[in-house]
């Protein structure tokens, strides 16, 4: 019986799956970033191959339309079957359902309640809670609307949403007005320059603290979420009793909070 050589393109099954399939797989990975067309010497180191061997895979991807050969510099990049099904999952992706069990093994992992929101009609909204024994000290439940500039969900979202959306609630803040999630204790007492100051401060470390801003017991943590096109889509935040929880941003929390929160990022699309 002939042994077969490692360069052989067969269908033999390893580990529960089809080596050939999983070599395609790092042909088709080395044309996904965003760019020019690439060469064939650069697709076949990124797929860690042989020149010969990725060219054969791309003259099939070709022929299939998962990739196409650019005519004026012979590069190659990812072809109209590739972006059909990239946009089908897409269509299927939704924070809430993709987030759900980053959630949960977060609050496992830090032993904190945590909280996804969204930007809804009102604001940033929390949508889902995962929570642990000391919940009784979270007020909110979802549904719950933050204020923009003394949560740290909030600020995630001033930071990262486009002005045009964000202005209307940050101008009433500004001026004094309590956001419908802040209490008329909690109005921010800062002026625009600030807030810009804060916000990028929070673009800086891709994070937002809170120190009992909005609930005099409560610190938080939040991280943004963002999908393929760079858009953020969702903010994750940890919370726990004042004292007790961890919020400094280069903390072991915040560490597992950044992890998680690009985890659910990649599962979006973003890169």
């Amino acid at each position: 019986m002939r042994q077969k050589s490692v360069e052989d393109n067969v269908e033999e099954e390893i580990g529960g799956g089809v080596q050939s399939v999983d070599t395609a797989l790092r042909v088709l990975s080395a044309l996904v970033e965003m760019g020019p067309p690439l060469m064939l010497k650069t697709v076949a180191e990124r797929a860690e191959m042989p020149p010969p061997k990725a060219h054969r895979y791309l003259v099939s991807f070709c022929r299939g339309g998962l990739a196409e050969r650019d005519p004026a510099s012979g590069g190659y990049r990812l072809g109209p079957l590739a972006v059909r099904l990239g946009l089908a999952a897409l269509r299927h992706l939704h924070v809430v359902n993709v987030g759900a069990q980053a959630l949960g093994e977060l609050r496992d992992e830090v032993g904190y309640t945590v909280g996804l929101a969204v930007w809804g009609a009102a604001g940033p909204t929390f949508v889902r809670f995962e929570e642990t024994n000391d919940a009784l000290i979270i007020s909110g439940r979802p549904g719950s609307v933050m204020p923009i500039l003394s949560s740290s969900t909030g600020r995630v979202f001033g930071a990262f949403m486009p002005r045009s959306i964000t202005e209307p609630f940050i101008r009433k803040e500004l001026a004094g007005k309590p956001h419908p999630g802040a209490s008329p204790t909690s109005a921010p007492r800062m002026t625009k320059e600030q807030m810009e100051a804060l916000f990028a401060h929070v673009r800086e470390h891709a994070m937002a603290q809170v120190r009992g801003d909005v609930n005099p017991g409560l610190h938080g943590l939040s991280a943004p979420v963002f999908d393929h096109a760079g858009a953020i889509v969702g903010v994750i935040t940890v919370m726990g009793p004042a004292g007790v929880i961890d919020v400094a941003l280069d903390g072991p929390i915040a560490r597992a909070l950044r992890a998680r929160a690009r985890q659910v990022s990649q599962r979006m699309g973003s890169s």
